[in-house]
């Protein structure tokens, strides 16, 4: 149980859900466990664990436990830094390090793993909604120069009321009802910003000049550096677009999981219908694209009530 806590903090999914299974199945087994022999015929458990439940039967303690405190508390550092996860936050682990002041002077890191790194203090500190507010305004400030029928919506957790945030999402589209497009806007979004000492740094910049999405770090007034990302989307898929930005993870998961099991397809393009799956749920066409453009013809096609 303690294994299994210790990668949920460090966002370790799957070897937490490896565990997560293997302590199901053990509870499972109708009487104690007498070797790692015995251990290793239960379904779900491997041979590592099977060597831990050995280790404890012999010796009534696993050694690993006496270390995992400042193993869990240096892993989940290491996995805040932007441009990390668990893989490389373990590597990093195995390679001697245990400071963040250790990856600065002698880790080979990444263009985002040194960004994320320079201003790690300021990224893993949420901003309060006010913050984000204030964030928006000054792109949608921008956006509306770029063009005033330019639209912005701020998504993530502050769409969800939530009182704090870990970075800025916000959305932009347009109505091409006049004839004018969305396209190619984005850059020149970006370019005002840049020039205007707002964004500090870039992590993923839009590939061309009909670019759709902007990765990077924020600074307002001299304050604290933050994560955000713009994206630009087309006017129809706009509720699709909102649905899947707005969050959170679970509930996308879920209202997925819930198309499938309807026959249909749920992504930030949309909602599709007549989709053919093959093996293991595996796409093998997209489908018919039945709702886009408003959150509500989402949820009404999937029988859900919209609030």
């Amino acid at each position: 149980m303690i294994l299994k806590e210790a990668y949920e903090s460090v966002n370790d999914k799957f070897r937490a859900l490896g565990y997560t299974k293997a302590i199901a199945a053990l509870k499972k087994y109708p009487k104690p466990i007498t070797s790692k022999e015995e251990a290793l015929q239960i379904p779900r458990v491997g041979k590592r664990l099977a060597d831990k439940i050995g280790e404890i039967i012999a010796s009534g303690h696993l050694q690993r436990l006496d270390y995992i405190g400042e193993d869990v508390q240096v892993m989940e550092m290491f996995t805040k830094v932007y441009g990390a996860g668990p893989y490389q936050a373990q590597v990093w682990y195995n390679q001697g390090f245990r400071t963040l002041e250790d990856l600065r002077t002698k880790a080979v890191l990444n263009r985002d793993q040194k960004i994320g790194l320079k201003y790690y203090e300021d990224l893993n500190q949420r901003m309060p909604r006010e913050e984000v507010a204030n964030y928006a305004k000054v792109v949608m400030e921008v956006a509306s120069e770029v063009d005033p029928k330019l639209q912005c919506y701020v998504a993530g957790s502050f769409r969800r009321l939530k009182p704090t945030c870990g970075d800025i999402d916000i959305l932009i589209t347009r109505d091409p009802s006049d004839g004018k497009s969305h396209q190619g806007l984005l850059a020149k979004i970006v370019a005002i910003l840049s020039e205007r000492k707002f964004l500090t740094d870039d992590l993923a910049l839009p590939a061309d000049e009909t670019g759709a999405k902007y990765m990077g770090i924020c600074q307002l007034n001299g304050g604290l550096h933050r994560h955000i990302d713009l994206l630009l989307v087309p006017y129809k898929q706009l509720g699709a677009a909102l649905l899947y930005f707005t969050g959170s993870d679970i509930f996308n998961r879920s209202m997925r999981l819930l198309a499938i099991k309807k026959g249909m397809m749920l992504n930030m393009h949309g909602l599709y219908d007549q989709v053919l799956r093959g093996r293991k749920r595996k796409n093998l066409s997209e489908g018919r694209l039945i709702a886009s453009s408003t959150e509500r013809e989402i949820f009404e096609r999937l029988g859900m009530p919209y609030r």
